[in-house]
């Protein structure tokens, strides 16, 4: 049997927090541990760590919005859930442990996925907004890289749009080791170290806003 993750809820917004723990704790795929209000009123115990903490950001908390996830990450990985006004304050947040970002108008089918996702590890991150004219598709990915092969920009944003090797293989018709020698190639040309650092970088050349469609697991 394959373990459920276990998910803590930290949401301001009651109806939010209503909403989340309604949709979780009715799903066999998710087990909820608790639900706050606050990261105030969480004192982790021992011997029950989550898997995933979801953080609701609200307008005033987005200031200090990197200091606690960076607090909370110590002990699960962080999903955050709300609005950003651009890329620049995903890439924030991941820079300060988050595992994630979802956006406040989301799917419940998303919102499973990228707990699934973030349990596992992974960096889940929805297509993210832009407010300039000059970021839109096309005018960061000329940028990139030329350093990267044509087949190793694709398995980039399939990477950061949080598949595994495996499933970037079967949507490309690749070996996994192929894909494997692809990732590791793009880890060098572009001087990142984990997924999360790739998925930022794809983030800073403004390739997370679309998200393709993903395999099953």
């Amino acid at each position: 049997m394959s373990h459920v993750p276990r998910v803590v809820i930290v949401e301001s917004h009651s109806l939010v927090r209503r909403g989340l723990e309604s949709l979780l704790s009715g799903c066999s795929e998710t087990d909820v541990l608790s639900v706050f209000e606050s990261p105030q009123q969480w004192t982790p115990e021992p011997g029950t760590r989550p898997d995933v903490i979801i953080l609701g950001l609200t307008f005033d908390q987005r200031v200090s919005a990197a200091d606690t996830v960076s607090a909370l990450a110590q002990h699960g990985q962080v999903l955050v859930l709300g609005d950003l006004a651009d890329r620049d304050g995903v890439t924030t947040l991941l820079r300060a442990g988050a595992h994630g970002w979802l956006p406040c108008c989301v799917a419940d089918d998303e919102v499973l996925g990228a707990i699934a996702t973030v349990a596992r590890g992974g960096t889940h991150v929805s297509p993210v907004p832009t407010t300039r004219t000059h970021d839109e598709p096309g005018a960061r990915e000329e940028h990139v890289p030329r350093l990267l092969a044509r087949r190793e920009f694709e398995t980039l944003r399939w990477i950061a749009t949080g598949l595994t090797h495996a499933q970037v293989a079967r949507r490309m018709g690749l070996t996994e080791a192929t894909v494997n020698t692809y990732v590791k190639r793009i880890r060098r040309k572009l001087r990142v170290g984990n997924k999360a650092d790739l998925t930022r970088k794809a983030i800073e050349l403004g390739l997370m806003r679309r998200q393709p469609d993903k395999d099953g697991a």
